[in-house]
């Protein structure tokens, strides 16, 4: 057996777990997120650029903070208002609506595809093991 099945399995792998990563992320706030305004409470620099420190107040909850960035130029400064989506079910999950993906079908197609191509090179691995 040749070591392309090893490569092969790592691609897979990683491919399975970001696209599948991307799904469950995305799909809640797709199906039911809730678009709300925040505000920008404080903006801190690193190295890349400005970090944006949000914070939004989701409905029948406390409010909650969520850092964004890396911006060069941020598009708001302190007391200025940004839009969010969150997940009335979970309000600790929210993203920016242009981070948002249109639709999660892609994602689920790519863990569906990069799912199988892992599964085969797991039982090609193993069939070459046993004999």
């Amino acid at each position: 057996m040749s070591g392309w099945v090893f490569l092969v399995a790592v691609v897979a792998l990683v491919v399975f777990c970001v696209s599948l990563g991307i799904y469950l992320h995305a799909s809640p706030l797709l199906k039911r997120g809730i678009r709300h305004s925040a505000v920008c409470v404080n903006v801190g620099q690193i190295a890349q650029g400005s970090m944006l420190l949000l914070e939004y107040t989701p409905v029948g909850s406390p409010a909650r903070q969520y850092t964004v960035g890396p911006y060069v130029f941020p598009p708001v400064q302190i007391g200025g208002r940004m839009d969010v989506i969150y997940d009335p079910k979970r309000p600790q999950t929210v993203t920016l609506p242009d981070r948002l993906p249109r639709g999660t079908r892609g994602a689920a197609i790519t863990s569906a595809v990069s799912g199988a191509v892992l599964a085969a090179c797991v039982l090609r691995i193993v069939l070459a093991v046993q004999g």
